[in-house]
C-alpha cells in the first residue's frame, strides 16, 4: 500500500503568504472607484447606518489562492511512497570476545576457540542474499568486518584473529552491534563470551533481542598478580628487592614452582603451595646483576598468560646534587647523606652565586626556596618550597600545617609506603602546572592541595617539593619525608631519554620523550606508540625495544588483572533472544510530487493572466 509524505514540512511556513493576498483583496475593495454621470440622485438617498463590510471572494481571488498554495505545495516537496517490498536476505551480526581469559583452556579446547567455532557454523548457515558484520570485543571494540555477502573473505578474517592480553569490556561493543541491529531490519545479534549477560554493562532489557553464548568453565589458574621492584635510592643493584605477588584463583590446593632470572641469569627459584583463594608475597633479595628480571610461574593450569613478568633492575646511579641554598642545616644534612652514598658528590652554592655563573655538566639540582630564572639545559631541577609568583611552579603562599593524604602510582615514589606519616609545618600552597600532575596530595584544615608535582618541560625532569626541608631531616619524625626527597631525586637523575618503561596491557601510558621509531618485540603489533604527546599502548605482554637498533628504549609490558585471571565460570550456557524484532518490509522508492505541482501552478498562472486581461479589456 502506498503512503504520502512531504520532505520538507518547513515550507509550510509559507502559507502565511494566503493571509498577505486575502488583506491585499480587502484593500482593493475598499479603493474601488464606481464613475457616475451626476450626484443629485445621490442626495435623495437616505443615510442608513453602515453594515460591516464582508469578504465576498471573486473569480481572480480564488484563482490567485489556487496558485500560491499550488506552489506551496511544491515547496514542500511531497512524495507517494510505493508499495513496500519484503527483504531479500537476513543479516547475522557476530560479537567475539577476545580478551585475556578467552585463552583459558578447556577440555575441547582453549574458550577462543570454542567461542570461533560456534562463529564459523553460524557464517556457514548463511544464505548467499545475507549479510554479516563481525565484531571482537577486549578492552574496547574492533570492528573486523563490516556489512558484506563474501563469507569466505569474512572466514578468513575469522581464522585470523587471535585473543590478546587485555581486560574485558563488553559495553562497547554491544553498543555498537545493539545500533547497527536497530538500523538493519531482520538482524540477529549473536555474542560469543565467557561471561554472562549480567556482567555485560549494558541493561537487561536491552539485549532482550541478542542470543548469548557462554563458553567455559574451569577456575583451575594460578598467576602472579603482581611484581615490585625497589631499590633504595642512590644504592647499586645488589640492594634491590623485588617482591613477588602469588594468587590461587581455583578452588583446590595448588602448588607450583616460582622461578626468576636478571639478564638470563638463575636468580631464585622458591616451591609454592597455596590453599584455595589463598595470596601470597614472595620476597627475592640480592639480584646476581643489573638487566631485565623475568619471573615465571610454572604451575600447568588454565592459564598461561598471567603465569610471567617482567620488570627491569637497575644498577643505580650515584648522585650529583647541586645544591643551591643559604640553609646551613640544609647544606650539612645533604653532606652526610653524600658522605654514606659511594661515589656520590654535592656542590652547594648560593643563589647569589648560582645568578652569577651557571654551573655546566649534567647532574640534578636543588634548589631550596628559590626558582632561578635561568636553568642549563642538562640539568634536571627539583624545586622546595617554592615561593608565591614563580614562573615555574605555581604558589599561592604558605601554609601553616600540612599532612599528606593521597599520593598516585610513580617511578619517584618506588618503595615508599609510609608517606601518610609525611607532615610539614610549613607548606607552599601549591598549584598544577602545565607541564606536571601532582603525585602526592596534601591537605590542611582549609584546603587540599599538590604536594609533590612532577613532569617533563623542554625536554628536562622537572619536579616541585612544596614541604620546606628543615630540621635535623635524619630525625625518625623528618625520615619519610628524606626518602620522597630521595626518591624525587633519583627519578630526576635516571638516564631520562633511554630509562626503560614498565607498563601494563591495555592501558595507555606516556612514553615521554626518548628514541622513536621501529617497534620490536614478541609479536607484530602487540605495541604500538600513538597519540601527541605519545603513549604506549600494549595489547601483548613482553619485552619490546622501540626505536633504531643500538639505541632502542626497552618497554616491559605486563598482564596484571585481577578480574581477568578470575576465570571461574558456572559453566557452558546460552541464552536466545527474548524478543527478537520482526522483519519489517523495506518501502518501495519514494516518488516526489513537487515538479507535478509546479506544472499546475504554471498553468493556473496562465489562466489567471487570461482572466485579469479580460476585466481590462473596453466594454463596447
Amino acid at each position: 500500500m502506498s503512503a504520502l509524505g512531504i520532505l520538507n514540512p518547513a515550507g509550510a511556513v509559507a502559507l502565511g503568504v494566503v493571509a498577505v493576498l486575502i488583506a491585499l483583496h480587502l484593500r482593493e475593495r475598499r479603493r474601488a472607484e464606481v464613475p457616475v454621470a451626476t450626484l443629485f440622485l445621490w442626495r435623495r438617498v437616505v443615510p442608513e447606518p453602515a453594515e460591516r463590510r464582508r469578504f465576498r471572494p471573486s473569480g481572480t481571488f480564488w484563482l490567485q489562492l489556487a496558485l500560491l498554495l499550488t506552489l506551496i505545495g511544491g515547496l514542500v516537496r511531497p512524495y507517494l511512497e510505493g508499495p513496500a517490498t519484503a527483504p531479500s536476505g537476513r543479516a547475522l551480526l557476530v560479537v567475539l570476545d577476545v580478551s585475556a581469559s578467552m585463552q583459558a583452556r578447556e577440555a575441547a579446547g582453549s574458550r577462543f576457540a570454542l567461542a570461533r567455532r560456534d562463529a564459523a557454523a553460524l557464517l556457514a548457515g548463511l544464505g548467499a542474499d545475507d549479510e554479516a558484520m563481525l565484531v571482537t570485543a577486549d578492552d574496547r571494540a574492533h570492528v573486523v568486518e563490516r556489512w558484506t555477502r563474501d563469507h569466505t573473505r569474512l572466514r578468513h578474517r575469522l581464522e585470523a584473529l587471535a585473543p590478546r592480553d587485555t581486560p574485558t569490556n563488553l559495553t562497547p561493543a554491544l553498543t555498537l552491534a545493539l545500533a547497527e541491529a536497530r538500523a538493519r531490519p531482520r538482524t540477529r545479534t549473536v555474542v560469543l563470551t565467557d561471561l554472562p549477560p549480567e556482567e555485560s554493562g549494558v541493561a537487561a532489557d536491552a539485549l532482550a533481542g541478542v542470543d548469548w553464548v557462554q563458553v567455559g568453565a574451569t577456575d583451575d589458574n594460578l598467576a602472579i598478580a603482581g611484581l615490585r621492584v625497589d631499590v633504595p635510592p642512590f644504592r647499586d643493584a645488589a640492594a634491590t628487592v623485588a617482591t613477588v605477588v602469588v594468587r590461587n584463583y581455583a578452588g583446590a590446593r595448588r602448588r607450583a614452582v616460582l622461578g626468576a632470572r636478571v639478564g638470563g641469569e638463575p636468580w631464585a627459584w622458591q616451591t609454592l603451595a597455596l590453599e584455595p583463594g589463598a595470596t601470597e608475597h614472595v620476597s627475592l633479595a640480592d639480584p646476581p646483576r643489573e638487566g631485565i628480571l623475568e619471573v615465571e610461574l610454572y604451575a600447568d593450569d588454565a592459564l598461561a598468560v598471567d603465569n610471567r613478568a617482567v620488570a627491569w633492575v637497575s644498577r643505580g646511579a650515584a648522585l650529583d646534587l647541586l645544591l643551591v641554598s643559604d640553609s646551613d642545616a640544609l647544606t650539612g644534612a645533604f653532606a652526610e647523606i653524600v658522605a654514606a652514598i659511594p661515589g656520590s658528590r654535592v656542590e652547594v652554592m648560593s643563589p647569589a652565586r648560582y645568578a652569577e655563573r651557571l654551573p655546566a655538566g649534567r647532574r640534578v639540582a636543588l634548589f631550596d626556596g628559590v626558582v632561578p630564572d635561568r636553568v642549563p639545559p642538562a640539568v634536571n631541577a627539583l624545586y622546595v618550597a617554592p615561593p608565591a609568583g614563580n614562573p615555574v611552579c605555581p604558589s599561592a603562599g604558605t601554609l601553616a600545617e600540612a599532612a599528606v593524604v593521597d599520593w598516585d602510582e610513580h617511578p619517584a615514589l618506588a618503595g615508599l609506603d609510609a608517606l601518610q606519616a609525611i607532615a610539614s609545618e610549613r607548606t607552599s600552597l601549591l598549584g598544577r602546572p602545565d607541564w606536571g600532575v601532582p603525585i602526592v596530595l596534601a591537605a590542611s584544615r582549609q584546603v587540599s592541595f599538590p604536594f609533590l608535582v612532577a613532569g617533563t618541560r623542554d625536554g628536562r625532569r622537572l619536579a616541585c617539593l612544596a614541604a620546606e626541608l628543615s630540621g635535623p631531616l635524619a630525625s625518625s619524625d623528618r625520615l619519610p619525608l628524606l626518602m620522597l626527597t630521595l626518591g624525587t631525586l633519583r627519578w630526576l637523575t635516571e638516564p631520562f631519554g633511554g630509562a626503560p618503561a614498565t607498563i601494563e596491557t591495555g592501558a595507555a601510558s606516556l612514553a615521554g620523550p626518548g628514541p622513536r621509531g621501529p617497534v620490536a618485540g614478541p609479536e607484530d603489533g602487540g605495541l604500538r606508540v600513538v597519540g601527541e604527546p605519545p603513549v604506549f599502548l600494549a595489547e601483548r605482554a613482553g619485552v619490546y625495544r622501540v626505536g633504531p637498533p643500538g639505541g632502542a628504549r626497552l618497554v616491559l609490558a605486563n598482564f596484571v588483572d585481577d578480574r581477568e585471571s578470575d576465570i571461574g565460570r558456572r559453566g557452558a550456557r546460552a541464552w536466545s533472544a527474548r524478543a527478537a524484532e520482526p522483519a519489517r518490509p523495506a518501502p518501495g522508492p519514494p516518488r516526489e510530487l513537487g515538479w507535478w505541482l509546479y506544472v499546475v501552478a504554471i498553468l493556473l498562472l496562465l489562466v489567471e493572466w487570461l482572466v485579469w486581461a479580460r476585466s481590462r479589456r473596453p466594454l463596447a
